[in-house]
């Protein structure tokens, strides 16, 4: 008679699973359903630092790459290979860009604009 009992709650178990299924289906059928998902997938994140914890290391990674800005040249500083040919009074005339330098591979002369 043990079995009976068993078998009984095995099978309560079952029917409550699938009722539990499309109830949720049912509910995220509906328009706006999908908005609150973001905290379910925060809570499971959760767990993949205690299962995973090489992936929870390399997701923080690439999210603190992502919040970092590009570093700000100094205002001193020229992109390769261009220069300023400067008058007698230091004010710049012409600005030469020689393609030499971003390419060392390509034998070119500098282009000079005025």
């Amino acid at each position: 008679m043990e079995w009976f009992w068993t078998s009984l709650i095995m099978l309560g178990m079952i029917v409550v699973a699938i009722v539990a299924i499309t109830l949720f289906q049912r509910s995220m059928s509906k328009p706006g359903a999908h908005g609150n998902m973001g905290a379910m997938g925060g809570a499971i994140s959760g767990l993949e630092s205690v299962f995973n914890p090489h992936a929870a290391q390399a997701k923080l990674e690439r999210e603190e790459q992502s919040r970092m800005r590009a570093p700000i040249p100094s205002p001193g500083d020229l992109p390769k290979g261009v220069r300023f040919q400067m008058d007698d009074d230091g004010v710049p005339t012409k600005v030469i860009i020689d393609s030499s330098a971003l390419h060392p591979e390509r034998d070119v002369k500098p282009i000079e604009g005025g």
